[in-house]
């Protein structure tokens, strides 16, 4: 009887993401029997957290899930609630809200993409090594996460977690100075993100051999590329609300990690940069539209690696967007000034007739830089939260992500012997999950909790 021949590769821990996990692929006689993505983050649980706490207070809280993305829970909270009450901010608030949101994906993707990817492809294994070996990359990321976390500063507050932000409202607007410095430091930035573009776009990426997944991504209405809707559309052309989202996200538990899957055996999803690219790039501005049209993506390539890329086309499109913003809210600030007390909205003297819509349920949805984020609340008749359920998009991309894994390995087996397989398949399997600019932190709190009857 022929030997079996078994081995492991263990990745104990994936560096350079946000939050913590680990990969281990177990072979069989040549082939891959199984794939693991672990994250082991600390479980957390917001759902239950939430519970019995009023409408007013689920921004706050639920932007400690994250700081990276805590603007993306505000606003998905926020917006969950309105749609329960069937409230519609005024242009002003929109505009804010669209602002603060635009800070967060400039800081987050220029973060992944200068301090967390670009050390792979540049030589060097950690941050440090990037900082002392690549002084002017260093420099381009302060830079740009600078910029985005003053955009949610100015909006917010804060940079992180920000106070300003609630149901119906700002409590603070930023002032017609503050907005008029912050288009001049947008337009300046504006060459260094299409520099940083252009690296991405030159690249020369690993053969990652990736499968096409089902695309989905928010739809919306609007003529300008953006991260809000009430619709999710799917490569496999369908069209849904986020109100149905517990029938097609298919979420589920798996036992080795704190974080659940999404999707089905058949046809994982893919959730994020490329996923919102693939639908609305012809909404995209000049300058990242050229951009997009100039990469693989335009010629629908699957390739996980181009995510970089995607996310580097949106950081581009984030600053222009950005500083048009604040250059539209410095118009209405003075249109308000030309005509005192027409702006505004009148839902806002109506709260306590919007709250007799209650007991009620509703979702909402925003586009983070990972992928799409759902928050949903069952509030009772006096706004106090009864249940909640938050999907978030790192673990929506988790079934993806071992099949890419899979796929990798099985296309590099043949080429190594069994003893070079961990430390030649590390490097690339590590590069692939980061490609995903996973937050693992954000996928953990969504844990079942059993409790033992005595």
């Amino acid at each position: 009887m022929a030997e079996i021949k078994k081995s492991t590769i263990v990745i104990p821990e994936v560096t350079r993401v946000e939050g913590h996990s680990a990969v281990t692929v177990d072979i069989l006689d040549g082939k891959v029997e199984n794939v693991k993505l672990d994250v082991f983050e600390g479980t957390r649980y917001f759902e239950k957290i939430v519970v019995g706490h009023k409408y007013d207070e689920m921004a706050h809280l639920t932007s400690r899930i994250c700081a990276i993305c805590s603007t993306g829970h505000v606003l998905a909270s926020i917006f969950a609630i309105e749609n329960l009450l069937g409230y519609k901010a005024d242009e002003k608030t929109t505009l804010l809200r669209e602002l603060m949101h635009l800070g967060m994906i400039i800081e987050s993707h220029a973060t992944h993409l200068c301090a967390l990817v670009l050390p792979d492809f540049l030589g060097v294994e950690d941050l440090i090594s990037f900082a002392d070996k690549h002084k002017e990359e260093f420099a381009l990321w302060t830079f740009l996460r600078t910029l985005g976390n003053d955009v949610q500063y100015m909006v917010g507050g804060r940079s992180f977690h920000p106070v300003n932000l609630h149901v119906f409202k700002l409590s603070s607007h930023p002032s017609g100075e503050a907005l008029n410095v912050m288009a001049h430091r947008l337009k300046d930035a504006r060459e260094k993100a299409l520099y940083l573009a252009q690296v991405f776009l030159d690249l020369k990426l690993p053969a990652i051999p990736s499968f096409e997944p089902e695309y989905l991504a928010l739809d919306y209405d609007s003529p300008t590329y953006g991260y809000f809707g009430t619709r999710v559309k799917s490569s496999k052309s369908w069209l849904r609300s986020i109100e149905e989202y517990r029938d097609y996200l298919g979420e589920y538990p798996v036992a080795y990690s704190h974080a659940k899957k999404s999707g089905n055996a058949a046809q994982p999803f893919m959730v994020g940069a490329i996923a919102r690219l693939r639908f609305h790039s012809e909404k995209l501005g000049r300058e990242a539209r050229q951009l997009f049209l100039s990469s693989e993506l335009a010629k629908g390539s699957c390739n996980t690696m181009l995510n970089n890329l995607a996310q580097s086309i949106e950081l581009v499109e984030a600053v222009y967007r950005a500083q048009a913003i604040c250059e539209t809210l410095l118009q209405i600030e003075e249109d308000e000034k030309a005509s005192p007390g027409e702006a505004r909205n009148e839902n806002e003297t109506n709260i306590d007739r919007l709250l007799d819509k209650l007991p009620g349920a509703a979702v909402g949805a925003v586009e983070c830089p990972r992928g799409t984020l759902y928050h949903y609340y069952d509030l009772d008749e006096k706004g106090v939260v009864r249940a909640a359920d938050l999907i978030t998009p790192s673990a929506q991309n988790t079934q993806r992500i071992e099949s890419d894994i899979r796929n990798t390995v099985e296309a590099r087996i043949a080429e190594v012997e069994d003893g070079a397989r961990q430390a030649l398949l590390q490097a690339d399997l590590e590069t692939l999950v980061r490609a995903y600019d996973p937050c693992n932190t954000c996928a953990t709190h969504a844990v079942s909790i059993r409790v033992a009857k005595r």
